[in-house]
């Protein structure tokens, strides 16, 4: 056993092993990914076959609120507009137009859809926003926060202000208020500015597990061409050995 081991090719060795991991791990990434959407699309089926529920009823709320359906009345401040930046719908750069809506005293971030970018970047959109929402039909949303985003918007811009992703301390610290940990995404698409064609799960859970199929398949093939090649290696060096 031991001279088998010393006669094992080291660098060959290594990169191989660690070839194999690495696939192996990336399998099991899209493994998980391909779940947790497909258990995010179940959750969404069973949230949107619920009757909506009112901001003070989804503040209180002791479940999972993500993508439950929600009804919506509210003032908001239609000059305090939220641009935020990179949004693509089908192909064309925009923004999702995003506002401070009050209720009952509450605060809460609301999504009105996106809108078209202009060709000089500089040159923002022209936003028309209500001074009421009487009604309004949406769904909840909790906002991820990428650490790897750089904001770009500062606490003293001018509106409307462009964002690089919903930051709920962030708009509160700029606005100083309190807001709801969340932001209600509105479905109905009953405004002409917006698009509300929401896509919250892109890519479907089979193409996550079409991935983990392929990095499980090179991972196999690497170990297998590997192996073969040393067991061949192994039987010229044993070969010439004895002659």
């Amino acid at each position: 056993m031991l001279s088998v081991i010393k006669r094992l090719p080291i660098v060959s060795t290594l990169v191989t092993l660690c070839a194999v991991v690495i696939m192996f791990a990336l399998a099991n990434w899209q493994l998980q990914r391909g779940l947790n959407k497909a258990q995010r699309i179940e959750s969404m089926a069973t949230a949107s076959a619920r009757e909506p529920f009112s901001l003070e009823q989804i503040k209180v709320y002791k479940g999972d609120i993500q993508d439950l359906p929600i009804t919506i009345n509210a003032t908001l401040n239609p000059k305090q507009v939220l641009l935020l930046d990179n949004r693509i719908h089908q192909g064309r750069p925009g923004f999702e137009v995003l506002a401070v809506a009050k209720s009952d005293g509450h605060n809460v971030l609301v999504n009105f859809g996106w809108i078209t970018g202009k060709q000089i970047r500089s040159d923002l959109p022209t936003v028309t926003l209500p001074n009421l929402l009487a009604g309004e039909r949406g769904r909840v949303v909790l906002p991820s926060h990428n650490p790897l985003i750089t904001e770009t918007a500062t606490l003293t811009a001018t509106w409307p202000k462009v964002i690089q992703q919903i930051d709920i301390h962030f708009v509160e610290q700029m606005l100083q208020i309190e807001l709801a940990p969340f932001v209600i995404t509105l479905t109905v698409n009953d405004n002409p500015q917006f698009v509300r064609k929401w896509q919250p799960v892109v890519m479907p859970p089979e193409k996550h597990y079409a991935y983990a199929v392929q990095w499980l398949g090179l991972g196999v093939a690497a170990f297998l061409v590997y192996f073969f090649a040393l067991r061949n290696r192994l039987k010229k060096v044993s070969n010439d050995e004895h002659q």
